[in-house]
C-alpha cells in the first residue's frame, strides 16, 4: 500500500542514481559526465542545461485485475465494507527520455544506463511516508511510432529518444476502516421468576441526534444505542419501568477495566404518572469522575437495579420485589460545542471548544485529513494542541486542504467520534 505516488519516482531514480554511480560502462576513455535525473516532463528540460534524464509519469490506468479481487460478492451486497475502506489498484506509466545540449553521445549513454538498471531491477521495493513497505514489477512496454508520435506532439519539445515502463501494481491504501468492536465480555441471562408479575427491564439506551448542517439545513435521526458527550441527555428503553420504587443506576466501564460507579443522581424525576417504558439520563456538563461529572470517553455499560413498588413475601427488601436489570451500552464521546458555526472560515489558527478533550488517545481530522498532536503551543500546519484546561483546541489546518472546499471537524476519543457540529471552509 501507498500513500503518495511522488514516493515510486524517487524510488526509481534513486535507482538510476546509484547504477550511475556505479556503472562499468565509465572507463579511461569513456569518462563519466553529470547527469540530472529528474521526474519533471520532458518539455521541462531547455537547452543550455546539462544532461538530463526525465523520467515522467505521464499516464495512469487502473488495473482491473486486481481491483476486481476486491469486489467480492460480500464487499457488493448490501451491508459490505464501503468503498473508502477498498484499496485501488493502478498501473503508473512513465516516459524515459534523454537530452544533453549537443551531444547525441551523452544522450545515448545516459539512456544506456537508466534501462539497464530497469532490466536489472524488475521489481521494485520501497517503503512509504508512514514506514509501510510496498512492492510493483517494471517492464519496457511497447509502443508504435504512431502513438509515441502523438504523445511527443502534445507537448512543446522536440522529439527525443525515449521509451516507455510500466510499474504495476500501485495500491493505494484506502481510508482506515473503523476498530472491531471489543469481545463479549459478560452473557446476561435473564428469566422470568413467575411471582407476583415481570420484574422491571432494560433493553437499550436511545438518543435522538439533531445538528445544523452548512446551509442551513438541520439534521435529525435516532442514535440507538446512544452515544453522548458530557451535558448530553440519554433514554433508557426497557418495560415495567412504572412499577420501580427504589432504583439505582449503575455505571460500569470504560472497557476493559470495568468499576462500577453509582450514578443515580443522573436519573431525572419521571413525570407522574411514570411511563413504563422510558427513563431519562442527564449527563454532567464537565468530564471528570462520576457522578459529579460525565467519565472519560469510552465505551461503557449501565443498568438498573432496586426495589419494585408490588409486595412479595418472599423478598424481604423494603417496597417489594429486588430486581437488577441487564446491562446495555452507552458509548460516551467528546463534545464539540457548535459556537460560532456551522461552518468556519478562518484566515489561519482557530480555537475549537467542547469536551472531553483530555484523553490521551484523542484524534482530530477535517474531512479525512488527520492531524498531528502538537506537545506545546502554538501548534504548527497540520497540528492541533489541546489547551491545559482540556476543553479548548487550537487546530492550525495543513497547507494541503483545497482551497475554498469544505471539510468537517472530526474529533474522536478511543475510536468514539463526537456528534457532527463544525465545518471548516479552507482559504
Amino acid at each position: 500500500m501507498i500513500l503518495d505516488l511522488s514516493a515510486v519516482t524517487d524510488t526509481l531514480t534513486t535507482l538510476v542514481n546509484t547504477a550511475w554511480n556505479n556503472t562499468t560502462l565509465w572507463t579511461n576513455t569513456t569518462p563519466q559526465f553529470a547527469v540530472d535525473v529528474t521526474g519533471l516532463s520532458p518539455e521541462a528540460v531547455r537547452q543550455g542545461q546539462n544532461a538530463q534524464l526525465s523520467l515522467y509519469l505521464y499516464h495512469i490506468d487502473e488495473n482491473s485485475t486486481q481491483e476486481n479481487l476486491f469486489w467480492t460478492a460480500q464487499a457488493q451486497a448490501a451491508g459490505g465494507p464501503p468503498i473508502q475502506y477498498q484499496p485501488l489498484a493502478l498501473d503508473l506509466y512513465y516516459l524515459l527520455s534523454a537530452y544533453a545540449d549537443g551531444s547525441y553521445v551523452h544522450e545515448q549513454q545516459a539512456m544506456s544506463v537508466a534501462m539497464r538498471a530497469f532490466h536489472e531491477n524488475p521489481i521494485v521495493r520501497g517503503v512509504g511516508s508512514d514506514g509501510q513497505p510496498w512492492e510493483l514489477t517494471l517492464t519496457l512496454e511497447r509502443r508504435s511510432y504512431d502513438e509515441l508520435s502523438r504523445l511527443w506532439q502534445a507537448t512543446t519539445s522536440a522529439l527525443r529518444l525515449s521509451a516507455v515502463y510500466r510499474a504495476a501494481v500501485v495500491f493505494v491504501e484506502p481510508e482506515p476502516p473503523p476498530a472491531a468492536g471489543p469481545p463479549v465480555a459478560l452473557v446476561d441471562l435473564a428469566v422470568a421468576p413467575g411471582v407476583a408479575g415481570p420484574l422491571p427491564q432494560l433493553l437499550n439506551t436511545q438518543r435522538e441526534v439533531s445538528y445544523a448542517a452548512p446551509g442551513g439545513a438541520t439534521v435529525t435521526f435516532q442514535q440507538d444505542p446512544a452515544r453522548v458527550a458530557a451535558g448530553g441527555q440519554v433514554q433508557l428503553v426497557g418495560d415495567g419501568f412504572n412499577t420501580i420504587d427504589q432504583a439505582q443506576l449503575i455505571l460500569t466501564g470504560p472497557v476493559p477495566g470495568n468499576t462500577e460507579a453509582d450514578v443515580t443522581a443522573w436519573l431525572a424525576v419521571p413525570p407522574d404518572p411514570p411511563p413504563a417504558t422510558l427513563r431519562t439520563v442527564n449527563l454532567p456538563g464537565a468530564t471528570g469522575t462520576p457522578p459529579a461529572d460525565a467519565p472519560a470517553p469510552g465505551r461503557y455499560t449501565v443498568r438498573l437495579q432496586g426495589t419494585t413498588a408490588v409486595g412479595d413475601p418472599k423478598v424481604t427488601a423494603v417496597g417489594g420485589r429486588a430486581f437488577s436489570t441487564a446491562e446495555v451500552p452507552l458509548s460516551i464521546a467528546p463534545g464539540v460545542n457548535a459556537t460560532g458555526g456551522p461552518e468556519l472560515a478562518p484566515p489561519g489558527s482557530f480555537d475549537v471548544t467542547g469536551t472531553g478533550f483530555g484523553a490521551a488517545n484523542l484524534e482530530v481530522l477535517l474531512g479525512t485529513v488527520r492531524l498531528q498532536r502538537a506537545n506545546a503551543a502554538p501548534p504548527g500546519a497540520g497540528e492541533f494542541f489541546v489547551q491545559p484546561n482540556n476543553t479548548v483546541l487550537t487546530i492550525v489546518p495543513p497547507a494541503s486542504l483545497t482551497a475554498g472546499a469544505t471539510y468537517q471537524i472530526r474529533v474522536r476519543a478511543a475510536g468514539i467520534e463526537a456528534d457532527p457540529a463544525l465545518w471548516l471552509k479552507a482559504p
